[in-house]
C-alpha cells in the first residue's frame, strides 16, 4: 500500500490494511464475535456454513503472519488487504444480528436488541459523514474541473483517444470518468513513483519512458529536456496536465509544449507528436 511497508509495520501489516478503510478493526473483531456466537449457539447447518470457511479465512487471510511470510516469497510488499469484505464476513454479521433480533421474546426486547445493534455498529467505525456532508459537483461524483478538461482535450485532439498524462489524483479519477482517455500513467507507477528515486539506468529504459515522465513530473529528478521530449513521443502521450503551482511550469514550456487552456487550477500542455498515434479497440464480435 502507499506508504505502508510489510517489513516496517511486521505482524501489525495486516490491522494497518484493515484500519485504512474501516478507521479500525472493530468490524474484524464484530466478525469474530459473530463467529463464536455461531459455535455457541448456532444450529449444526449454521456451522456447516459459516465455520469452515471463517477457519480458513483466520488460518490464512487474518492472520498476521501471512503477509509476512508470503512477502518473503512473492515480493507483495507492494499489495495490500482489501479483505474485510470478503462474502463470509458480510453475511455473517447482518445474519447474526437478524437472528439475535428474531430470536427475542417480544417486541420491547427486539426492540432493544436493534438499538443495541444500531449502536454497536455506529461506535465501532468511523462515522461516514465525520468529515462533514459533501454534496456531488455533478451526476458522475468527480470534480468539475476534471470534466471540463476532458471536455477540452476531446475538442483540441484530432483522434477519439487521445493519451494523457495526468497527476495522480485526476489519473485516478479520469479511468473512471472517460473510457476514450488513454492515460500514459498506470497505478501501479504512480504507486512506485510515490516513494522511490529513479535510477540513472531506469531513465535510460527505452522500453518504460513513462520513468523519464514520472521522475521529472512527480519525483522533480532532473531529466534533460531532450529525454522528456522523446519519453513524450515514445509513449506517444500528446497531453500533459498539471496544476499551475506546479514547479515545472516553466520547464515545460522551454520544453516546446504549446499551452493549450487554462481551467481553475490546472494547465493543459499539448506536445505535437511526429507520428500521430491511433488507438483501436480490439473488435470482439468475431469469436472463434
Amino acid at each position: 500500500m502507499q506508504g505502508l511497508s510489510v517489513f516496517e509495520k511486521g505482524l501489525g501489516y495486516l490491522s494497518e490494511c484493515i484500519s485504512y478503510y474501516t478507521g479500525s478493526c472493530a468490524y474484524l473483531v464484530l466478525y469474530l464475535v459473530a463467529l463464536i456466537y455461531i459455535c455457541i449457539y448456532g444450529s449444526k447447518r449454521e456451522k456447516e456454513i459459516f465455520v469452515p470457511c471463517s477457519v480458513f479465512l483466520i488460518l490464512t487471510v487474518y492472520n498476521p503472519v501471512v503477509p509476512v511470510i508470503l512477502d518473503h516469497i512473492f515480493d507483495v510488499n507492494s499489495e495490500y488487504y482489501r479483505f474485510f469484505w470478503i462474502t463470509p464476513v458480510v453475511i455473517l454479521l447482518p445474519y447474526t444480528a437478524t437472528v439475535l433480533i428474531m430470536g427475542a421474546k417480544d417486541i420491547k426486547q427486539r426492540t432493544v436488541l436493534s438499538v443495541l445493534i444500531l449502536l454497536i455498529c455506529f461506535c465501532s467505525g468511523r462515522f461516514v459523514y465525520a468529515d462533514g456532508f459533501k454534496v456531488a459537483e455533478n451526476i458522475y461524483k468527480m470534480p468539475d474541473e476534471l470534466i471540463e478538461i476532458s471536455n477540452i482535450i476531446h475538442l483540441d485532439c484530432a483522434t477519439e483517444y487521445p493519451k494523457v498524462f495526468l497527476e495522480y489524483e485526476y489519473n485516478m479519477q479520469m479511468r473512471q470518468y472517460d473510457p476514450k482517455m488513454l492515460l500514459t500513467i498506470d497505478r501501479e507507477d504512480y504507486l512506485y513513483a510515490v516513494s522511490n528515486p529513479y535510477t540513472e539506468e531506469m531513465l535510460k529504459d527505452d522500453d518504460h519512458p513513462q520513468y523519464r515522465l514520472l521522475a521529472a513530473l512527480t519525483r522533480n529528478q532532473h531529466v534533460e529536456e531532450e529525454d522528456f521530449l522523446e519519453a513524450l513521443e515514445m509513449s506517444k502521450t500528446e497531453y500533459v496536465v498539471v496544476n499551475k503551482s506546479h514547479p515545472l511550469i516553466n520547464y515545460l514550456k522551454i520544453a516546446g509544449l504549446k499551452t493549450v487552456a487554462k481551467t481553475g487550477e490546472h494547465v493543459i500542455f499539448k506536445y505535437n507528436i511526429k507520428e500521430p498515434y491511433e488507438f483501436e479497440l480490439v473488435d470482439y464480435s468475431v469469436v472463434y
